[in-house]
């Protein structure tokens, strides 16, 4: 999720014009030039390097069975998948979310993800616990931040407690960043980890749908 007050401080020292090209910029991924771009039904790859299109085909298909298991999830949704190295043009795009792994700004379509490998199906922000994922797992998770921004709206979705705007995401992606055997370790470090949200979210939504008999209305209610 991109930090919005640290987008709105970065914006601020550089002025208004400089804010409107940034913004322009991280709500149009392409504008950075991608050298490597293909199509696959109604998704949108953008990549820094050359995209194996069986890895990718392989990649989004799982992506989308995970989502299918979602009563949000509508098929044939057009998307733009922006896979970089995590060099300049994730720092470009990456204001007020420079750690994730991955991030959808609200009120966009582009999923982008840090440094990214599709033969491996991995995504990882260079973090030694909790930083690596794998790609398919975070494109449904990402795009469960979408489906649910449709389906109660992009306010509404902003609004809801951490547990359920990330816990949902993750349930839907059947993983978290974190292994468990890393859990105690994570806490010791930092008890306040914000991975440990993702982690401890998945687990709260799964005990929440199965005490209200799987409704995700119910869960995303105020």
């Amino acid at each position: 999720m991109v930090r919005l007050a640290a987008l709105r401080r970065w914006t601020a020292r550089i002025g208004c014009g400089g804010a409107v090209i940034v913004a322009g910029v991280v709500h149009v991924p392409a504008a950075l030039a991608f050298p490597y771009r293909a199509e696959f039904g109604t998704t949108t790859v953008l990549a820094e390097k050359p995209i194996d299109r069986t890895a990718m085909r392989r990649v989004l298909a799982r992506a989308d069975r995970l989502l299918a298991a979602s009563p949000l999830y509508r098929p044939g949704l057009a998307r733009q998948v922006v896979l970089t190295n995590g060099g300049w043009r994730w720092d470009m795009l990456s204001i007020g979310a420079r750690g994730s792994i991955a991030f959808r700004r609200p009120f966009a379509h582009a999923l982008i993800f840090n440094r990214s490998s599709v033969a491996t199906d991995r995504v990882t922000n260079g973090a030694p616990l909790g930083g690596v994922r794998t790609l398919s797992g975070t494109i449904a998770h990402e795009m469960t931040h979408r489906l649910v921004a449709d389906h109660i709206g992009e306010w509404a979705a902003l609004r809801l407690p951490a547990w359920k705007r990330e816990g949902y995401p993750e349930y839907v992606a059947q993983e978290t960043s974190i292994r468990p055997q890393d859990e105690a370790m994570i806490r010791q470090r930092d008890p306040n980890a914000r991975v440990l949200t993702y982690y401890e979210g998945r687990r709260r939504v799964a005990a929440e749908l199965q005490r209200n008999g799987g409704s995700v209305d119910a869960l995303l209610a105020p």
